[in-house]
C-alpha cells in the first residue's frame, strides 16, 4: 500500500507563523482568541478547514475552552467542551467537526511528535482510562487560572527569544502543564460520586481505540477480538450492551470516515481510496461506501 494513499493529513509544516500565530520550530504551535482583537482564525483559514474536513491531525493537541462552548466531533464521538474543559488529542486523531458557539474564548496549543516530554507522553495514554471520550478533562477556575498562566508564558518567551534555551524553557513549562492535567485526573478520582469505568466500559475504550489505529487495513471483528484477548461473540455483546451499538457499526463508521477524508482530499482515485483501505476490489468499496453514506463515491467526491 502507498504510505501517500491516505486520508488529508495536517502536519506542522502546514502551520503557520504569524499575526498572533507562534510556532518554535517544528515542536510548538500556539493560538487563541482571548483577545478581541485577534480573532482565533481568519475568515479565509475557516472556509478552508470546513472543505477539508474531516481531516487528521498527526501530532498532539490540546484545545482548551476558557469561555462558552464548542461542538467537536473527534474519532467518531461527539464532544461538547464547556468553560475550563481541556480536550487532548493524540497524533492520528481525525477531527470532523470544530463548532465554537458565539463568543467563545479558545486557545489551542500543539506539540510534536519528537517533544522529549515521558510526562506528557505518560498522560496522553494513561488518562484515557479514566475518560470514555478522548482525554477529556474537566478543570475549574484555579485550574483555568494555571493553565493561562503557563500558556501566556510561554507566549511571552516565543515573542522575546531572548536566547538560546527557548526551547528547553517551552518544554519544562510542559512538564508543569502535564502536571496540572494528571491533578485534575487525581481529583476526580477522589469526588466522592466518582465512579470507575467498569471492565465493560474499559473494553468498549480499548475496542475504539483498536477500531482507530486499524481499520485502515481491517474489517473483521475477530482481529480486534484477538487484539484484546477476547471472544468475538463476548466482544460483541459487550460493546452492544456498553454503547448501545453493534460492533461492526463502530468499525463501519471508521472505515468511512477514513473514506470521506481521502475522496475530501481529491487528489486520489476511488480506485486508489479502495486500495488504500484493503478492499478486494473498487465495486466492493463502492458498495460497502453507499450502503452507509448514500451515495457512491465518485458522487460523493463530485459533490464535496
Amino acid at each position: 500500500m502507498d504510505s501517500n494513499e491516505r486520508l488529508f493529513e495536517i502536519t506542522f509544516a502546514m502551520m503557520k507563523d504569524q499575526k498572533h500565530k507562534l510556532m518554535l520550530d517544528d515542536f510548538l504551535y500556539l493560538n487563541d482568541n482571548l483577545s478581541d482583537e485577534h480573532p482565533f482564525v481568519e475568515d479565509d483559514e475557516l472556509e478552508m478547514a470546513n472543505q477539508l474536513m474531516p481531516m487528521k491531525f498527526m501530532f498532539t493537541m490540546t484545545v482548551v475552552c476558557v469561555k462558552g462552548c464548542l461542538h467537536v466531533n473527534v474519532n467518531l464521538m461527539d464532544i461538547e467542551m464547556h468553560e475550563n474543559d481541556a480536550l487532548l488529542l493524540t497524533p492520528g486523531s481525525i477531527l470532523e467537526r470544530i463548532e465554537p458557539e458565539p463568543d467563545t474564548k479558545l486557545l489551542i496549543m500543539a506539540f510534536a511528535n519528537d517533544i522529549d516530554n515521558s510526562a506528557l507522553n505518560f498522560a496522553t495514554a494513561s488518562v484515557r482510562k479514566y475518560f470514555l471520550r478522548p482525554a477529556l478533562f474537566h478543570g475549574d477556575k484555579e485550574d483555568m487560572e494555571e493553565l493561562l498562566g503557563v500558556y501566556k508564558l510561554m507566549r511571552l518567551i516565543l515573542t522575546h527569544r531572548r536566547n538560546d534555551y527557548t526551547r528547553e524553557k517551552i518544554e519544562n513549562l510542559l512538564k508543569g502543564l502535564t502536571l496540572l492535567f494528571l491533578g485534575q485526573k487525581s481529583r476526580f478520582q477522589q469526588e466522592q460520586n466518582y465512579q470507575r469505568p467498569t471492565r465493560q466500559e474499559e473494553i468498549l475504550l480499548d475496542f475504539i481505540q483498536e477500531v482507530h489505529d486499524g481499520c485502515q487495513e481491517h474489517r473483521d471483528l475477530k482481529y480486534y477480538a484477538d487484539r484484546l484477548c477476547l471472544s468475538a461473540s463476548y466482544l460483541a455483546h459487550v460493546v452492544s450492551e456498553t454503547s448501545g451499538r453493534h460492533a461492526s457499526e463502530w468499525i463501519k463508521d471508521a472505515v468511512i470516515l477514513e473514506a470521506k477524508a481521502m475522496l475530501h482530499k481529491g487528489s486520489y482515485t476511488v480506485q486508489q481510496v479502495s486500495l488504500a483501505l484493503n478492499f478486494p476490489n473498487q465495486s466492493f468499496f463502492g458498495k460497502y461506501f453507499k450502503s452507509a453514506v448514500g451515495v457512491s463515491p465518485r458522487q460523493y467526491q463530485q459533490n464535496g
